[in-house]
């Protein structure tokens, strides 16, 4: 009987070192969509506000500066995805990059699903105050960052169509938003008529974005990098959308005009190191010491 009740004790003990389940207050809350209503009270919407900008700051610290901090935002691109955008019927949505994510990827994949949430208690609550547009504006430059287009484009959309008018953004906040609507526009979009519409609309100006989509309608691969290694850091991440087709536009143009040419002019004109080239946009062209063998006259026979 002293066995059987030793015996039965184990299970006990061992339920006793059991260590507590610890809970991220990021995932702990749930959609507003789904069901979960607690982000429709103010309160609670702006300490979880709090808590993402928390999580954001540290993952940014913990990144580093730099390269790194590229590479751990790059690190949100989908597998197997090229520099070419998706269809948007190809995108996966915010839930499935957080089922796939590991490290840096899973911690930034929760900050962007909190984003998520946080916005659908802010539409659902009708809230356009000025904490709605505080929340928006960190949204949206961290969703350009990450390239999340499903995350930045419908809260560029409500922060220009409906929170700017219940709480008007400052005019330097305005303009640089507006920036963004019109290179979404052009650059991930590919729509310039949409772009020029735009700017017309809202009697944008700003020198920059304007040399942007002169260079996109003009196909001009010299002043479209020019321009990229002028703008800010938002304006930069939104111009990459149009990346791969001034490349390859320009890789074309190389193909069409010279026999050969120098690798170093491969390299500027395309804005990417040769071997990098050759794996992603599958460049077939043979490269002898430092020049690039596009084509060969064949021998009379």
């Amino acid at each position: 009987m002293a066995a059987v009740f030793a015996a039965g004790r184990r299970p006990a003990a061992a339920w006793g070192r059991l260590k507590s389940v610890t809970v991220d207050p990021l995932e702990n809350v749930g959609l507003p969509s789904k069901g979960d209503n607690r982000l429709l009270d103010f309160k609670t919407q702006e300490n979880y506000y709090d808590k993402i900008v928390e999580r954001y700051m540290q993952f940014c610290a913990a990144a580093g500066r730099g390269d790194d901090l590229a590479n751990a935002f790059a690190s949100m691109s989908l597998k197997g995805s090229t520099s070419t955008p998706p269809l948007p019927n190809q995108l996966r949505g915010v839930a499935s990059l957080q089922e796939q994510a590991s490290g840096p990827s899973k911690e930034l994949s929760t900050i962007l699903m909190a984003m998520r949430k946080l916005r659908e208690g802010l539409v659902a609550s009708a809230r356009t105050d000025y904490f709605a547009q505080r929340a928006y504006v960190f949204i949206i430059r961290a969703a350009i960052l990450t390239r999340h287009m499903e995350s930045y484009h419908p809260a560029l959309h409500y922060l220009l169509r409906r929170i700017h008018e219940a709480a008007p953004l400052a005019a330097s906040l305005h303009h640089e938003f507006l920036s963004y609507y019109i290179l979404d526009l052009a650059c991930r979009q590919g729509d310039l008529a949409a772009a020029y519409a735009a700017r017309n609309l809202y009697q944008y100006r700003d020198r920059r974005v304007e040399q942007v989509l002169t260079a996109l309608a003009h196909d001009n691969w010299y002043s479209f990098w020019r321009i990229k290694s002028l703008v800010d850091g938002y304006q930069k991440r939104l111009m990459e959308w149009a990346d791969n087709g001034i490349r390859i536009h320009a890789l074309k143009c190389l193909g069409k005009s010279y026999l050969s040419v120098e690798k170093a002019y491969v390299e500027k004109i395309t804005d990417r190191e040769w071997d990098v080239l050759r794996e992603t946009n599958k460049v077939g062209w043979e490269l002898e010491g430092d020049k690039v063998i596009i084509r060969k006259i064949k021998g009379k026979a």
